[in-house]
């Protein structure tokens, strides 16, 4: 993408950004005398504009960055998330581990598509089939800190659901290697 571009989409996204938190700081001061839900939200935006700002200003080659950025900075935020929140101490344990089952999962998929970059059916069956696992995960996670049930009969639709997906995708990027 033109530099000139680029710079322009992130000058604006950062403009956004700071909106975002302007206007969610003047509302929370206005209806509560205070800053109370703003804290939570501009956390969020401030989060977002770290992760995401590499991979508007540098494009492709900011991918890597952002993706180091969300690695590095999910646990600290999950920590000013949970100050904020009266979560009775299951913000921490689920969200943790939750995020570094998904931040292996977002790396093992920059990594297929980065392998694979002319086989993108390929790359996406074997990302949507990752999901199954990354779902255990979070099943498992789940199970632990609230006795939630590890595998109902909506994980096994959404296992279901993902193996078709996965299936046609393998048929579409066949038929598509036969022609």
């Amino acid at each position: 993408m033109n530099k000139n571009i680029q710079n322009i989409l992130t000058a604006s996204y950062t403009v956004l950004i700071l909106l975002g938190i302007i206007t969610c700081a003047i509302v929370d001061l206005a209806v509560t005398g205070g800053f109370t839900w703003s804290l939570i939200s501009n956390s969020a935006c401030l989060f977002a504009w770290i992760v995401l700002t590499p991979a508007i200003k540098y494009g492709a080659k900011g991918i890597v960055i952002s993706l180091v950025a969300l690695s590095v900075f999910i646990i600290p935020f999950l920590f000013v998330l949970n100050l904020l929140i009266d979560s009775n101490n299951l913000l921490l344990p689920i969200g943790i581990w939750s995020s570094v089952i998904g931040i292996a999962y977002i790396w093992i998929e920059y990594f297929i598509f980065k392998k694979l970059k002319l086989r993108i059916l390929i790359s996406a069956a074997i990302s949507v089939l990752l999901t199954i696992p990354v779902s255990l995960g979070i099943n498992y996670v789940l199970v632990k800190t609230i006795s939630a049930p590890f595998f109902d009969i909506w994980d096994a639709m959404s296992v279901a659901i993902v193996l078709v997906v996965v299936i046609i995708l393998f048929f579409v990027d066949f038929c598509l290697r036969k022609k």
